[in-house]
């Protein structure tokens, strides 16, 4: 069997064995005492971000609820409407608080500037929080998000780069798609991050690197403040001496082999996406490892489903974003696909790919083009 199910994207992590007496906890909290290794490991991904500190959590969603805490009483904070699961969950602290929470869409920057505007003639400070990656849709427009912050002093971008960092890199170009060293979607993009809103950026190691740990990045005053005021870092397990040994490995083989597996990732997708085109289909998905295909109609995408897993592969059923919603399938592709495992992939999909009925319009060419 196949397997396309996994976020792993620069394959699975190869580490060697952790030192015999490294244990795995303390006992004690972030807040009392944190080793120098943590703090290794979140500086160095603020460095590939481009920002200056960063702070070492078990997960994003520690990381969301007490960024949460942040946001002044005067703030608003506003969510991009497809923004992933975890950080709605850390806004609910925000509601919680008594803070407005509005959503907006990405697509509608008139939308969201009228947004802004209503709130700041209250006097409101605004958060807005997006993901830095949607798969299937590509990159936020961080540039525009920026500028239309820029007038409103005090106002803060948050970013979940979980998906972009260790995939994506400076200097993308025809050869390196991807980019080099991993940085994620600020470096991808060029983003300049010494004007405009306040930045923070919340990043998950347990997608490229493999290693279930995440970081907030930002402004070293903000993170002091963060390290100051926060509640997990009391009240929870911080991250055991494993899982952070376990990610300075991840992050060191980056720096060795990572832009080797960027250079195989690249290619197995632009392989992938040129056998569907020869299918006649347009996967949704671009340049990233995620690449999905919409169908019509739910019966289609479950037929579809179960026929490429009695073919031998294994995909993702996921939730679609039409309404009404219709199942999309997902292959996530990894730097250790082989091109033969590509090239049976596209080749099962071209096979049962012979219902033009089953998918959408925008995701299909006649198959002479």
């Amino acid at each position: 069997m196949l397997d396309f199910t996994s976020a792993l994207y620069l394959g699975p992590p190869q580490l060697p064995l952790p030192p015999a007496s490294l244990l795995l906890t303390t006992g004690r909290p972030a807040a009392l005492a944190e080793d120098d290794r943590s703090q290794g490991v979140a500086q160095e991904v603020a460095r590939r971000q481009g920002l200056a500190a960063g702070v070492l959590a078990p997960s994003t969603l520690h990381l969301f609820w007490d960024v949460f805490g942040l946001v002044p009483a005067t703030g608003v904070v506003l969510l991009e409407q497809r923004l992933y699961p975890v950080g709605r969950w850390g806004a609910l602290r925000a509601r919680a608080r008594g803070l407005p929470v509005a959503q907006f869409a990405a697509d509608d920057p008139a939308g969201l500037a009228r947004l802004l505007h209503t709130y700041a003639q209250q006097g409101r400070t605004p958060w807005l929080v997006t993901d830095g990656w949607h798969p299937g849709r590509g990159p936020a427009p961080l540039a525009r998000y920026a500028g239309l912050l820029a007038p409103y002093p005090g106002a803060t971008l948050l970013l979940d780069d979980t998906q972009a960092f260790g995939v994506l890199g400076a200097g993308p170009a025809p050869g390196r798609p991807l980019g080099q060293g991993g940085g994620g979607l600020l470096p991808w993009a060029g983003l300049n991050i010494g004007t405009g809103p306040e930045l923070l950026v919340i990043t998950s190691l347990a997608k490229a690197l493999g290693v279930p740990v995440a970081v907030l990045a930002g402004r070293a005053a903000r993170l002091r403040q963060f390290a100051r005021l926060s509640e997990t870092r009391v009240h929870t397990s911080p991250v055991s001496a494993w899982h952070a040994w376990a990610a300075e490995a991840a992050l060191r083989r980056d720096a060795w082999h990572g832009d080797a597996a960027r250079r195989r990732l690249g290619l197995r997708i632009a392989q992938f996406r040129r056998g569907l085109v020869r299918a006649g289909l347009r996967p949704h998905g671009g340049l990233f490892p995620v690449q999905k295909l919409v169908l019509t109609r739910a019966t289609a995408a479950l037929a579809l489903h179960q026929q490429l897993r009695q073919a031998g592969l294994n995909t993702v059923l996921l939730a679609g974003e039409t309404r009404p919603s219709v199942p999309e399938i997902a292959f996530c592709l990894r730097a250790d696909h082989s091109a033969a495992d590509i090239a049976r992939a596209t080749a099962v999909v071209a096979d049962l790919a012979r219902r033009p009925d089953w998918f959408s319009s925008s995701h299909s060419v006649s198959p002479s083009s």
